[in-house]
């Protein structure tokens, strides 16, 4: 009788352990724990990519390259997949057109509910970010209705002194050239210019000028008087806040100019529902 009973707690554990992996078989510790080989699942992951391919096309405009591996057909077909990485060029992003943006997760545990209107995320995911951005997409960025705010709220502290009017920038041997339009309403109502060049850096996940310098006639001003209003000016930090997302913070670990190009890379955090 005692065979009897441990091959029923047998059978009973092999049952439950079956139940369990069953119902288990979309977690983060089954999918990681075991091999899950499948000849098919190379074809899945090719019309994955070229469904994510199409997606963004209709939504950007742009063409993209995409590398997806998932973990099983099954949890791919429920949202769940280990990595991804994207990558396009002449990209738009609220109604800004980036030259190239790479996007390659880090997290290789992620879960998105696409059936979901508008999608939820189920996962937290950490993807790591580059992108490159150029003169007239920053130029773009300064005619957007926030950035006229930005210097009206500098105008309300500079009055009456110091009105600044107007700001463009142009990149120029690996460096910002901003030229700024100004009066002094106290003396005269005709429009001035002055321009400073600059480089940047990354601090705290905040972009901070640095090497500025006045530029011509006006290289005898005092830096000090005018650093703190170029820092508020700031065109490269509102171009970044304008390709920020409700749905997720980013975090900016470098900047640099290269070929006339300001490149910026970092990381992007998505909190699971």
């Amino acid at each position: 009788m005692k065979k009897y009973v441990v091959a029923a707690i047998a059978l009973l554990m092999t049952i439950i352990q079956v139940s369990a992996s069953s119902a288990d078989k979309y977690s983060q510790e089954y999918l990681q724990s075991k091999n899950h080989f499948s000849i098919t699942r190379p074809i899945v992951e090719m019309f994955v990519e070229r469904g994510i391919k199409s997606a963004l096309k209709k939504e950007t405009g742009a063409k993209f390259d995409v590398k997806f591996d998932g973990y099983t057909n099954a949890s791919i077909k429920k949202g769940i997949f280990k990595n991804i990485e994207i990558s396009g060029n002449d990209v738009k992003v609220n109604n800004l057109v980036l030259p190239y943006v790479h996007l390659k997760s880090i997290t290789d545990y992620n879960y998105i509910d696409y059936k979901k209107e508008p999608i939820e995320f189920k996962s937290d995911m950490t993807y790591h970010y580059d992108l490159i951005l150029d003169e007239e997409i920053i130029n773009q960025a300064l005619d957007d209705k926030g950035y006229k705010s930005v210097i009206s709220n500098i105008n309300k502290i500079a009055n009456p002194l110091l009105t600044v009017k107007d700001v463009n920038v142009r990149l120029v041997k690996n460096k910002m050239f901003m030229d700024v339009t100004y009066n002094f309403s106290l003396i005269s109502l005709k429009d001035k210019s002055f321009t400073v060049s600059c480089d940047f850096k990354a601090e705290n996940g905040v972009i901070k000028t640095k090497h500025l310098k006045f530029e011509g006639s006006h290289s005898n001003i005092s830096l000090d008087k005018i650093a703190g209003l170029v820092n508020l000016m700031n065109p490269l930090e509102f171009t970044l806040k304008l390709l920020d997302s409700k749905d997720c913070k980013g975090n900016i670990e470098n900047v640099n100019i290269v070929d006339n190009k300001v490149k910026v890379d970092g990381k992007i955090f998505v909190k699971g529902d």
